[in-house]
């Protein structure tokens, strides 16, 4: 499989906002209705805080990477926004349902940490959740320390991770 990187730009909008709206649900589909409508309200507060915009979001303050394939179909996605120091949040890592477990997620993660130490950045932090059991496991087994738990309004275990990153 002939993956491409490259840095978001807004003909990929509507795909990318598609594909991680497609795998939040697909994730979901086996859980409760609470969980169901969790993430349902976490879809909705994405659009407001940088789903609806990418470019405009991830332009100034960050960067978004999409993986293209052979015909130039969004099949995967990683942001990274800068908090503060020389720490940038990873955000919205998706792979499209079809492409998975083929090595996508974790050219992405490569590509941003490139980018993030090309920019002094030197530690990663992110949040998941217990529904996201597969991307907790990834992010774990590339690095990654689990460095709080929380629980949200509706009993949904929370995570917070980190990586310091090596020159």
């Amino acid at each position: 499989m002939n993956i491409k990187i490259i840095k978001f730009i807004n003909k990929y909008q509507n795909e990318v906002k598609s594909m991680v709206f497609n795998g939040l649900l697909d994730t979901a589909k086996n859980h409760n209705s609470n969980v169901k409508l969790a993430i349902k309200n976490y879809l909705n507060r994405s659009l407001n805080e940088d789903l609806g915009s990418i470019y405009a979001h991830y332009n100034n303050n960050g960067v978004f990477y999409v993986a293209l394939n052979e015909e130039d179909e969004v099949v995967g996605s990683l942001g990274a926004e800068y908090v503060d120091g020389n720490k940038f949040r990873l955000k919205r890592l998706s792979v499209k349902i079809g492409f998975r477990n083929n090595g996508i997620a974790k050219k992405l993660l490569h590509k941003v940490e490139k980018w993030v130490l090309d920019k002094n950045g030197t530690e990663l932090i992110l949040g998941t959740s217990e529904i996201q059991e597969k991307a907790f496991n990834f992010w774990t087994s590339n690095g990654f320390k689990l460095i709080n738990t929380d629980i949200s309004d509706t009993g949904i275990k929370l995570y917070s991770l980190n990586k310091v990153l090596k020159p």
